[in-house]
């Protein structure tokens, strides 16, 4: 029995030691957010995919070169450019979804990356996307009902829909402040986990104008 619980702590021992990230990924990943802190997303998806090349069972780093590509994407106005980021951080987004299948962080940022091409062309993708977009980001929440990106990316396109249809937007303002005690309460499990997001629902809720 003794022997038994002695090799119980050592495989414990070792599944922290592997859990703990490296030395070079925090001082990598601390480069890459700091490029794009300072306005340079193309430099930062660059290092965030070199990141992942040597993470392979990391989900991160592919989550972040998807991340500064798509939200590029939504200030760039040449739609050649907008279609090669989106269609490139399509192809980290799958390869994040490889690592993490049914991760709520991913799929909402999947949402928001079919959101980029609505918002490149409304006419071409906006009836046969928004369907897509809508089951993304109610998946997203389905997977963690705790996750303030995936609430505040399901009504930041409600939002834009009902802004479309000249629907009273004062509607979502229950809605939007329920989840702010989400931001307040999310766990940092993992150095560089999505932990971002309280100043679009503020953004949000200034748009419909909730008190």
């Amino acid at each position: 029995m003794k022997n038994i619980f002695n090799l119980i702590i050592v495989i414990f021992s070792v599944t922290t030691l592997f859990s703990q990230p490296s030395e070079q990924y925090l001082k990598g990943m601390g480069q890459a957010m700091a490029l794009w802190g300072e306005g340079k997303p193309m430099e930062a998806s660059a290092l965030f995919e070199r990141i992942a090349l040597a993470e392979k069972d990391n989900w991160i780093p592919s989550y972040y070169a998807a991340n500064t590509l798509i939200v590029n994407a939504f200030v760039t106005e040449d739609k050649s450019q907008i279609n090669e980021m989106l269609e490139k951080a399509k192809t980290f987004i799958e390869q994040a979804h490889e690592r993490s299948p049914d991760n709520s962080e991913i799929v909402t940022l999947e949402g928001l990356l079919y959101t980029g091409y609505v918002v490149m062309d409304p006419q071409t993708y906006g009836m046969t996307m928004s369907p897509k977009i809508m089951a993304l980001h109610e998946k997203a929440v389905a997977l963690d009902a705790n996750n303030p990106r995936a609430h505040t990316n399901l009504i930041g396109y409600e939002i834009g829909s009902a802004q479309f249809f000249g629907t009273d937007l004062s509607t979502f303002c229950d809605r939007l402040k329920a989840v702010i005690p989400l931001y307040d309460k999310q766990p940092q499990d993992y150095p560089f986990a999505p932990h971002y997001g309280m100043d679009r629902i503020k953004e949000s809720m200034a748009q419909c104008g909730c008190e």
